[in-house]
C-alpha cells in the first residue's frame, strides 16, 4: 500500500510538471506548480520528527512565495513591465541566495532520495517561468556563484554540500536562461549526474565527508563514486563539463565576459570540494603502505592531466 501512495505522488508530482511546461498562461503554471508540491510533501515527509519540521517549513516558504506569485501577476496584469515581485517570488521559490537560508534549515532532515527531487525537479517549472521573463538577472547569478562555491569550502555535511553545489548549478542555469535549448541540456544533465551520485551516496550509508572509508566496498564501487565526484565537480571530460562549456560558449556569443570569468573561477572552487573527497578516500582511508600511496597518488594525478590534455584537444578540434 505504501509503495502504490509512493508511485501516485510521484505520478501527480511528474503530472504537475508536464502541465507546467505545456501551459501558456500564468494560471496553468501556477496551477501545475502547486499540484507538483502538494504531491512532493508526502514523499518528502517521514515519521520521525526532523523530516516532519522540514516538511511544514518546506510548505510555508512555498506558500508564501505562491502568494507573493500571485500577487505579482495580478501586478503585471495591471502595469505590463513590473516584474520585479513576481521574480523575488521565484527566486524565493528557488532558494537563490540571498534567499537560501530556508533551505539550509530543511536540507538536513530529508532523505536522498527526497534532496534529488528538490533540488531537480522541483525546480524545473521556476526555470521555465524565468524564461518567460526575460529580465536582467545577473544580480542573481553573481550572488548564487558567490555562495554555491565559497561556503561550500568548510562543509563537513554532504547534504549541505550538495545544497551549495545546486545553488551554483542554478546560477549556471539562470545565466544562460534565455536559451531555452542550453539550459534544458543543463539541467538534464546535471540531473543524470545528481541521480549517479545520489544512488551511490545512499548505497555507502554517507553522510559527512570524514565518513569518506571505502575499505568495506567492492572496487568497482568505488570507481563509481570517484566517477560521479568528478561529473558532479564539472571535472573534464564529464557530462557536467561539458554542459559548462556550452554555456560558456552561450555567454562568449552575447559578449557576457565578465559573467563568463566569475563561472570559471567559481567552477575551480566546487571541483576543489569535489576532488578533496576523492583524496581523502585515496589517502587517508586506505591500508596500504604510504610509499605505495604516493605512487597511487601520482598515478592518479597522471591520470588527471591526461584527462584535462585530452578534453581540450577534442574541444580544439571540434572547433576547427
Amino acid at each position: 500500500m505504501l509503495i502504490n501512495k509512493k508511485i501516485m505522488f510521484n505520478f501527480g508530482m511528474m503530472m504537475g510538471v508536464i502541465i507546467s511546461m505545456s501551459s501558456n498562461n500564468w494560471f496553468s503554471v501556477w496551477m501545475g506548480l502547486e499540484l507538483s508540491l502538494m504531491c512532493f510533501i508526502p514523499i518528502m515527509s517521514a515519521k520521525n520528527k526532523l523530516n516532519s519540521e522540514s516538511c511544514i517549513k518546506y510548505f510555508i516558504i512555498q506558500s508564501l512565495s505562491s502568494s507573493i506569485m500571485m500577487m505579482g501577476v495580478i501586478m503585471m496584469s495591471m502595469k505590463s513591465d513590473d516584474k520585479l515581485m513576481l521574480m523575488l517570488a521565484i527566486m524565493l521559490k528557488l532558494g537563490m541566495p540571498p534567499f537560501h537560508t530556508w533551505a539550509l534549515s530543511i536540507i538536513e532532515g530529508m532523505n536522498y532520495y527526497s534532496i534529488l527531487i528538490f533540488i531537480t525537479l522541483m525546480k524545473m517549472i521556476p526555470f521555465q517561468m524565468l524564461s518567460y521573463m526575460n529580465t536582467n538577472l545577473a544580480l542573481f547569478t553573481t550572488l548564487g556563484l558567490m555562495v554555491g562555491s565559497i561556503s561550500g569550502l568548510n562543509q563537513n555535511s554532504i547534504k549541505k554540500l550538495i545544497l551549495y553545489s545546486s545553488i551554483f548549478n542554478m546560477s549556471l542555469i539562470i545565466s544562460c536562461i534565455s536559451s531555452y535549448m542550453i539550459w534544458m541540456n543543463y539541467f538534464w544533465l546535471y540531473f543524470i549526474s545528481m541521480i549517479m551520485f545520489n544512488s551511490i551516496i545512499m548505497k555507502m550509508g554517507i553522510n559527512f565527508i570524514n565518513q569518506m572509508m571505502f575499505n568495506n566496498y567492492s572496487n568497482l564501487t568505488k570507481i563509481m563514486c570517484w566517477v560521479s565526484l568528478l561529473s558532479m565537480g564539472g571535472f573534464p571530460p564529464t557530462l557536467t563539463f561539458y554542459s559548462k562549456f556550452l554555456v560558456l560558449k552561450h555567454l562568449n556569443s552575447i559578449n557576457n565576459h565578465i559573467i563568463m570569468v566569475m563561472i570559471i573561477i567559481s567552477s575551480l572552487i566546487v571541483m576543489f570540494f569535489y576532488m578533496r573527497m576523492i583524496f581523502l578516500s585515496i589517502m587517508f582511508f586506505h591500508d596500504l603502505p604510504k610509499w605505495l600511496i604516493m605512487i597511487k597518488a601520482k598515478f592518479y594525478s597522471s591520470m588527471v592531466m591526461s584527462l584535462i590534455l585530452f578534453t581540450t584537444a577534442f574541444f580544439n578540434l571540434k572547433s576547427f
